[in-house]
């Protein structure tokens, strides 16, 4: 076991093991997850009486082993006379160490003042004090509206009803919920090109922990931009968030949010959290509750509580996922709390980024269309020319063209832009491309300069230039004998740039490198980005399609550092990533590592897979089979025999999970092998699958919006049946269309048509969803 106090941000399951929190014991234990409110206890206990009872305090975060709490317990919980519990999250965040204060109560007669760490009530964990609830709540709201005197306030109430002392005190002082800070600005600027607002917690403000927000302010105006911090004591709130439009107005172009969760709601209610009428980019910035060498040494970049707090509920809000600017780091160790007091410290070089990344923004908003320079890179993947503008599910040329003409008409300038999607390739193929075969004959539009590129690299952390240098210093040289710079692959028309992205490396097999974690991308790869940044100027980047290799370079998995890959290639521009709407995980690659705004776009059209061919002939014959065992018995043998024919003619045997098929077999369990045969051809006709490819921003017309419209709405949520439910339930039907054995045998007429199984039942269904959606207005 070892002392846990030197780990800001708290106990590490994984490489912490067992911890003992050395402390004495004193009268009254204080715990909290917040740090800030071990900051202004620092302050407010050299404030009290003289003859004011001990107080120690200890992080709630240090307390998340069973074994620890109940060391704890022992030695320091169980001689104390009041132990004060500010817990956020509910009774479920700290459950067992509830139980155990509980026996601690039962065994000692220690009193409980148990409270929520958030401003609203909760009567659940408020019913755990053994107090009065008077004491409980007047406790609670000196906490909740916070600052140094308030926590004294309510530490004198204790002493005056637990301990029988005198003190005076004062009722608690009310602290606006929002406020404008003002910060104390070393470098003043008259000449602000736009206005940024600044979120932070109303905690950080009362306890003075405000040096990433004065860092941040101070590097905003650096870039001309003109800070407008504002304090919350929370963002869930609706008025608070009206009550920030205030102080904001039309005055900011972007905003900066450094607090933590969603302010999107979960319930029926539709309307739009109030900030949202911003309508403006917001940049989520995130303080870390770990440590600067935790963050350094972690691939992973955050914890998991950081990346679900700070990084995953802000996602739900849109917000454009920035960088880590600041980290708990110990200031002192308070001898009279006998605890750690922790303060955010700034990470100046990601506030920088930050800083730069609200400036690229504004410029983009600032800039009229016409001078704009946007960049459109197309993946390639593998690195051959019939691969060039691959995009998962989605018609990669004809999207580019159809974004090239939207550009146009919004006033972006083009000139001999491509009509058409292989228009488009025919001119990016008539150039250097990835692919090696023809290079020789193919034409270089675009190119950077070795010696501006040694310029730029020269400008890279020393680790990042030993790292490519080792891995490809010696392809390096042997381009420099034979080429005068690197081609950029690409046609420019007007302000816009068709690029087509470089390859990872040079490798035999490309497939085996493109989400390489570990394999640095190549000069041409950097020196490729650089020039989009550097020579075409490029006010923001397009990413089209699902999906490119920028996001899977080596580097921090979230929250990345100046040695991270992808932000070595892109830098800070703001990057937009049309992606397919139903793989949101790779997306949120894209989210945490390249700063992308993910313009979600339809997946391929959706349709029933229905039956052809010989399969379709199947289907009539189980039909006639089925007729002729009540119409025409003479018929069955005929019948069978051409069935059987057609499956072993279309080598169906294994699909259905039966031997090899001869007339002895067949006339021994014909039932059942027919019945598994109607299963298997419903199943395979009511399949779902894709009808062509989707072209962004283009809507399925005809039969292929109303079959994806089906295939959208056939599927059930948490508050809908979905459509063929919704139908089955309405007709009153004793089986699921979703979920029913297909094969299953039910001999019932459904809407006027005899249904022999469930497979037949499913589609009279769906035939009269069909119907149901073509009746709808257009």
């Amino acid at each position: 076991m070892h002392r846990i106090a030197a780990t800001p941000g708290g106990w590490n399951p994984d490489t912490d093991g067992v911890i003992f929190i050395e402390q004495t014991p004193a009268p009254i234990i204080f715990l909290t997850a917040a740090d800030t409110d071990i900051q202004t206890l620092a302050t407010v206990v050299s404030k009290l009486p003289a003859d004011f009872p001990a107080l120690r305090v200890t992080n709630l975060l240090q307390l998340q082993q069973q074994l620890t709490i109940d060391t704890y317990a022992e030695t320091v919980l169980e001689k104390a006379q009041v132990i004060i519990l500010r817990l956020l999250g509910g009774r479920s965040y700290w459950s067992y160490g509830l139980e155990v204060l509980q026996d601690i109560f039962a065994k000692t007669k220690t009193q409980l003042i148990i409270l929520p760490g958030e401003d609203r009530p909760d009567p659940d964990l408020i019913s755990h004090s053994t107090v009065s609830l008077s004491i409980v709540d007047q406790v609670w709201r000196y906490l909740t509206e916070a600052g140094v005197d308030n926590f004294a306030n309510a530490l004198l109430l204790i002493g005056n009803h637990i301990f029988n002392k005198n003190y005076p005190i004062i009722p608690p002082v009310t602290i606006p919920k929002v406020g404008y800070y003002q910060w104390n600005q070393s470098a003043k600027s008259d000449d602000y090109s736009a206005g940024v607002g600044i979120l932070f917690y109303r905690a950080h403000y009362l306890s003075g922990n405000l040096d990433p927000i004065d860092s941040l302010c101070q590097a905003l105006v650096e870039y001309q931009l003109k800070p407008i911090p504002i304090f919350v004591s929370s963002l869930r709130d609706p008025d608070i968030q009206t009550e920030v439009l205030n102080y904001f107005n039309s005055n900011i172009q972007l905003l900066i949010n450094t607090t933590s969760f969603s302010i999107s709601s979960t319930s029926e209610d539709s309307s739009q959290p109030p900030l949202f009428s911003l309508d403006i980019p917001v940049l989520q910035v995130i303080l870390s509750g770990g440590s600067l060498e935790q963050w350094e040494n972690n691939f992973m970049g955050l914890s998991p509580r950081d990346i679900a707090m700070n990084v995953a509920l802000p996602e739900v809000d849109g917000r454009i996922i920035s960088r880590v600017i600041s980290f708990k780091a110990i200031e002192n160790w308070h001898p009279t709390l006998e605890t750690n007091v922790v303060r955010y410290v700034a990470v100046q070089n990601r506030i920088k980024f930050v800083a730069e990344l609200a400036k690229n923004w504004i410029n983009l908003q600032q800039k009229p269309p016409s001078k704009r320079n946007i960049a459109i890179i197309l993946a390639n993947y593998p690195c051959r020319d019939g691969r060039l503008g691959n995009g998962v599910g989605l018609d990669t040329p004809a999207s580019c063209i159809e974004i090239l003409k939207a550009l146009e008409e919004a006033g972006y300038f083009l000139e001999n832009s491509p009509e058409t999607g292989e228009e488009l390739i025919d001119q990016l193929t008539s150039g250097i491309t990835n692919d090696p075969e023809g290079w020789e004959l193919r034409s270089i539009d675009q190119s950077l300069s070795f010696a501006d590129y040694q310029d730029y690299f020269l400008t890279l952390p020393l680790a990042i230039q030993t790292a490519i240098n080792n891995r490809w210093k010696d392809h390096f040289q042997e381009e420099q004998k034979t080429a005068k710079g690197f081609a950029i692959s690409g046609i420019q028309r007007g302000n816009i740039f068709i690029g087509i992205q470089p390859s990872r490396g040079y490798d035999l097999d490309p497939n085996l490198n493109y989400h390489a974690p570990d394999l640095e991308p190549t000069p041409d790869y950097l020196a490729f980005y650089y020039w989009l940044r550097s020579q075409f100027q490029a006010d923001a980047i397009i990413h089209l399609g699902k999906h490119g290799n920028l996001e899977w370079l080596p580097g921090k998995s979230v929250g990345l550092s100046e040695n991270c890959y992808p932000e070595i290639a892109l830098g800070a521009l703001p990057n937009f990533y049309p992606f397919i709407v139903n793989d949101p995980g790779e997306g949120t690659q894209a989210k945490r590592r390249s700063q992308a705004v993910i313009l979600d776009h339809l997946t391929p059209p959706l349709t029933r897979a229905e039956l052809y061919g010989s399969l379709q002939q199947l289907e009539g014959l189980m039909d006639e089979y089925y007729q002729a065992q009540s119409l025409d018995p003479s018929r069955l043998s005929l019948i069978s025999e051409r069935i059987i024919q057609l499956i072993q003619q279309e080598n169906l045997e294994e699909e259905l999970g039966l031997p090899k098929l001869n007339k002895q077999a067949v006339l021994k369990d014909q039932g059942s092998i027919f019945s598994e045969l109607d299963r298997y051809l419903c199943e395979l006709k009511e399949a779902q699958i894709r009808d062509g490819l989707h072209i962004f921003g283009q809507c399925p017309q005809g039969e292929q919006l109303r079959d994806l419209i089906i295939s959208i709405a056939r599927h059930p949520d948490n508050k809908r049946l979905g459509l063929t439910r919704a139908i089955a339930e309405d007709w009153q039907l004793d089986f699921d269309p979703l979920t029913s054995d297909y094969g299953e045998i039910i001999n019932q007429t459904i809407n006027h048509q005899f249904c022999r199984t469930v497979g037949d039942g499913v589609a009279v269904i769906e035939e009269y969803a069909i119907n149901l959606i073509e009746e709808l207005p257009p």
